[in-house]
């Protein structure tokens, strides 16, 4: 009969702080308040699937934990244009562009194949280079120059296009119906919710305001079918 307390003891202590967090959260309006309650439960049990899935960052752990919170306000929603089919078309360009210039480069460097390999004969020796080959040199230089400032444009345009995908990928996520997400428009939408929040961190306990930001994706089809998104955390400050 003791053990049988004192099990049930534990138990109490333990799910004391999850039951306070679920009935702390009972104001506010209910999707910001089911997601911030969610996130905050699995930052609590370190409950990494469950924040992967509703999450785009991390809980400062080091922070301590969330024991409860009220939402003071919900912001109006702001609404931006996704531009995943046009970054993803301008990417494609200036691939092709880029592998265009890589052919005609590689046609100089066979038609000069050994001038070149003199040019970088002296140039490894740190010696001139022959005044034959003077001209190779400068228009060597000239290819290698533009080599580096297609590679920089081509790289620059794809992390701004994996941006804009991350920004939509976890809201548009569906293991039942997988998404090519640069084959759409859409838009992405935003809200803040600011919040008060008890912190427990080494049995101190403090309070703290903070900005939840919301956020999810609708994107639409050529046909004009739409795929709205779930809301998920994008920042928390």
């Amino acid at each position: 009969m003791a053990r049988s307390r004192t099990t049930a003891f534990v138990c109490v202590l333990f799910m004391a702080p999850l039951v306070a967090l679920f009935v702390s959260a009972c104001s506010g309006t209910g999707r910001e308040r089911t997601l911030i309650r969610s996130y905050f439960l699995a930052a609590r049990l370190n409950d990494r699937p469950t924040l992967n899935n509703i999450a785009m960052v991390a809980f400062p752990r080091d922070e301590g934990t969330v024991s409860t919170f009220s939402i003071d306000s919900v912001q109006e929603e702001q609404t931006r244009p996704l531009r995943l089919k046009e970054l993803n078309a301008a990417l494609m360009e200036m691939q092709e562009t880029e592998d265009d210039f890589t052919a005609e480069m590689l046609t100089y460097q066979e038609e000069n194949f050994e001038a070149i390999n003199r040019v970088l004969a002296s140039e490894r020796d740190d010696d001139d280079v022959a005044s034959r080959d003077v001209e190779v040199q400068e228009a060597w230089t000239d290819w290698r120059s533009r080599t580096m400032e297609h590679a920089k444009m081509v790289s620059g345009a794809r992390v701004e296009l994996d941006t804009e995908q991350n920004a939509a990928s976890l809201s548009m996520f569906d293991p039942n119906n997988p998404l090519e997400l640069t084959e759409y428009d859409g838009e992405l939408i935003t809200k803040d919710v600011s919040i008060t929040a008890n912190f427990e961190l080494d049995g101190n306990e403090s309070e703290r305001s903070m900005v939840i930001t919301l956020q999810k994706a609708v994107l639409i089809g050529a046909d004009g079918t739409t795929f709205e998104g779930n809301w998920v955390i994008a920042k928390v400050s």
